[in-house]
């Protein structure tokens, strides 16, 4: 397990970004329903810049990679160290955890899973499951997790995970979360610090309270995919990303942004990915 990474922001407050989904392949040309995800990536990423965004930090929530390739590893780090900012990335079902090794943990890209700042505590929590589309947390995970929650109990806590830990009323999405979901959300509802709770996987905004925790998942930057639907739907809505700004005082004021240039043009006839 990678050790803690201790981060500096120099700041009563932090500024959370937060990507997932990018699906990218090796060649550039490549298309996910439809829809090229480089071009898509490139597309949200060029919004945050537009839209002034200086975040203290960035989680990709998993599925990198769509094609499981080492070159599309490559182009993602390459880009996303562009932007200057420290990189923590979690692994997909979609993803080959040797590529995230071995491409996305040299200068500022990270695969810590705790990070401490000064105010906060930031978990990533790994729910990757090999050859699975739907989520585990070991127990080994599980312990780690509550193992920081009971040492850090003065830092208000957000929790980044690929799988979502609670059911979005999409009757296929549901069937592929998390599968031990309530042994991690009994863990998050026992400590009070914890304030937040993001994740990927849905391609879709989801935001649910759950008594002192806040659910949230971010859409994709490529294809969306439909919300409330029981079989795989996609959606023609625009690749986003979402911003956390974290205050010491553990309240979270979150922004939700989708590009306003790009129109993808999604197959919504295709059934699957």
């Amino acid at each position: 397990m990678i050790r803690s990474k201790s981060l500096f922001i120099g700041s009563s407050n932090m500024t959370i970004l937060h990507i997932s989904d990018s699906h990218l392949f090796a060649d550039a040309e490549q298309t996910l329903l439809g829809v090229n995800t480089r071009e898509s990536f490139e597309a949200v990423l060029d919004n945050v810049t537009r839209q002034g965004v200086e975040p203290d930090l960035i989680v990709m929530t998993g599925d990198i990679s769509q094609d499981y390739s080492a070159k599309s590893y490559q182009y993602f780090a390459e880009r996303i160290s562009q932007l200057n900012k420290p990189v923590f990335s979690l692994a997909g079902n979609h993803d080959e955890l040797s590529f995230l090794k071995q491409y996305l943990c040299h200068d500022n890209l990270f695969l810590n899973k705790q990070v401490i700042t000064e105010h906060w505590q930031v978990l990533l929590l790994n729910t990757h499951s090999k050859g699975q589309v739907y989520g585990v947390v070991t127990a080994d995970e599980l312990t780690w997790l509550e193992t920081c929650l009971q040492d850090n109990p003065e830092l208000p806590t957000v929790v980044f995970m690929h799988h979502h830990p609670i059911p979005i009323d999409s009757l296929w999405l549901d069937k592929i979360g998390v599968k031990n979901a309530q042994s991690v959300t009994d863990i998050l509802q026992a400590y009070p610090q914890v304030k937040l709770c993001g994740f990927g996987h849905v391609h879709q905004t989801i935001d649910v309270q759950v008594d002192n925790i806040r659910y949230l998942s971010v859409p994709s930057t490529c294809v969306q995919f439909l919300p409330q639907s029981d079989e795989f739907s996609a959606s023609e809505e625009r690749p986003g990303y979402r911003v956390y700004h974290c205050n010491r005082d553990g309240h979270i004021e979150v922004e939700t942004h989708r590009v306003s240039d790009y129109s993808p043009t999604v197959n919504l006839a295709i059934s699957g990915y």
